[in-house]
C-alpha cells in the first residue's frame, strides 16, 4: 500500500474510534458503580461488628450520571432494599456515606452535584421517618434574634453493641476528625459572637477538663450528651435506635427546638481527594435558602484559604442529596454541612488541620459568610 494511503487509512482508524460511543464500562456511570461496589466490599467505620454490606445482600442495581447544566449533574444510585437493613438499627446513614467517600475521585470538583438515593427505584426520602419537632417559639431569622447553630460532627458516643466509650471517627496522620471538628466549631463560634451574632454551639463549649458521662472531657463527647444536660426535651436528645443514631439527631433537633436562623455543620471528609465542599438537603423544606447558604459559606471559605493559606487550594463545590444526612435533613431551617478538607489526604489537607491558623482562617470566612447570608 503506498505510503500516502497507509497514513490515511490510520488517520481514519483514529477519527472513527473518537466519534465511537463510550463502551459501557468505560462511562462515568459505570466507573461510579464500580466505586460503590468497592466500597460494598467493606464494612462502614466503627460497624466492624458486621458482614461487609455486599456480604449481607446490599446490592447496587444501578448508578445513573445526568448532567443537569453545563456545570452541574445528578447521580441516581439505586440499592437493594437490603440496605434498609443491614444496619440492625436501621440506620442507613453510615452505608449512604460510605458510598458517598467512595465515589469522590470520580465525581472530582464540580460547581454542584446532587446525589439522589433510591432503593429498589423508590426514592430514599420515601422510606426515612419525618420527625415534626416542637418549637418554644416562631422561627427567628438573625435579624430577629434567632441563633446560628455551630454543629462540631461526631464526638465521643456510648456504642451499646460493644458496651464502650469511643469516637467516632478513626485517628489518621495524627489526628481525629471528633476533635478537629470540635476545634473549627469553636472558633466559629466565638467568631460569630465576636461579630454580634448570637450563635450556640451543639456540643460542650468550653475546651476544659470537666468530665461528662464517658469520664473523658465533655468537649470531646457528641452532643446528644450536651444537649441533655442543657435540659432539653427526651424527645429532643433521645430519638433514635442508639447513641450513633441518637447524636446525629439530637443536633437538628435541638436546632428546631431554639428555632435557630440556620445550622452550619463542620466537618472533615474521607475518600482521598482534596478540597473543600459544603452540602444542603433538598428535602428539608428549606432548600432554597440552604443551598443559598451553602453558596456563600463555600465561596468564603476557599476563596480566604486561597487568599490567606493555600492559593491552589481545591473548591470542590456543592453537594446535595435527598435525605442522606440527618444533620440537613431533619432541620427545619437552612442547614449546611462544611466539609472542611480531606482527613485522608495528607497534603495538603491533613497538615492544613494540623495547623491552627488555618482552623481560624475557616471560621472567619464560615463568620463573613453567615453574615452576608443574614444582612445582605
Amino acid at each position: 500500500m503506498p505510503r500516502l494511503f497507509r497514513v490515511l487509512s490510520v488517520l481514519a482508524a483514529v477519527l472513527a474510534l473518537r466519534g465511537a460511543p463510550l463502551r459501557a464500562q468505560d462511562s462515568p456511570a459505570a466507573a461510579l458503580k464500580a466505586a460503590v461496589e468497592r466500597a460494598l466490599a467493606n464494612t462502614p467505620a466503627n460497624f466492624e461488628r458486621l458482614l461487609a454490606p455486599e456480604q449481607s445482600g446490599v446490592r447496587v442495581q444501578r448508578v445513573d450520571v445526568q448532567a443537569t447544566s453545563p456545570t452541574s449533574e445528578r447521580i441516581v444510585i439505586d440499592l437493594s432494599q437490603r440496605a434498609l437493613t443491614y444496619e440492625p438499627s436501621g440506620n442507613i446513614e453510615p452505608l449512604l456515606e460510605t458510598i458517598v467517600h467512595a465515589t469522590a475521585a470520580s465525581v472530582g470538583a464540580k460547581p454542584l452535584v446532587s446525589y439522589r438515593f433510591t432503593i429498589d427505584g423508590l426514592p430514599l426520602e420515601q422510606f426515612l421517618p419525618r420527625v415534626e419537632m416542637r418549637s418554644s417559639r416562631p422561627f427567628r431569622s438573625l435579624a430577629e434574634g434567632g441563633a446560628v447553630v455551630v454543629s462540631p460532627g461526631h464526638g465521643l458516643y456510648w456504642d451499646e453493641a460493644l458496651g464502650a466509650w469511643h469516637l467516632q471517627r478513626p485517628r489518621i496522620q495524627g489526628i481525629v476528625e471528633d476533635l478537629v471538628n470540635w476545634d473549627i466549631a469553636r472558633y466559629v463560634r466565638d467568631e460569630l459572637l465576636a461579630a454580634n451574632i448570637n450563635a450556640q454551639m451543639a456540643r460542650y463549649t468550653e475546651r476544659d477538663a470537666v468530665a461528662g458521662p464517658s469520664g473523658s472531657p465533655r468537649w470531646q463527647e457528641a452532643a446528644k450528651y450536651f444537649i441533655q444536660m442543657l435540659g432539653a426535651p427526651d424527645d429532643i436528645w433521645n430519638y433514635g435506635a442508639n447513641d450513633y443514631a441518637r447524636d446525629i439527631n439530637a443536633r437538628p433537633f435541638y436546632s428546631n427546638w431554639i428555632d435557630a436562623a440556620a445550622v452550619v455543620s463542620v466537618h472533615n471528609n474521607g475518600g482521598q481527594e482534596s478540597g473543600t465542599e459544603t452540602w444542603f438537603d433538598d428535602t428539608n423544606g428549606w432548600q432554597e435558602e440552604s443551598r443559598r447558604l451553602a453558596e456563600i459559606v463555600q465561596r468564603h471559605v476557599v476563596s480566604a484559604i486561597r487568599t490567606r493559606y493555600n492559593g491552589n487550594w481545591i473548591d470542590r463545590g456543592l453537594r446535595s442529596c435527598d435525605g442522606c444526612k440527618g444533620e440537613t435533613r431533619l432541620a427545619l431551617r437552612p442547614a449546611v454541612i462544611v466539609e472542611v478538607a480531606y482527613m485522608d489526604t495528607l497534603s495538603p489537607d491533613n497538615d492544613a488541620l494540623h495547623d491552627d491558623a488555618f482552623k481560624r482562617i475557616v471560621a472567619q470566612a464560615i463568620r463573613d459568610a453567615t453574615a452576608e447570608w443574614a444582612y445582605r
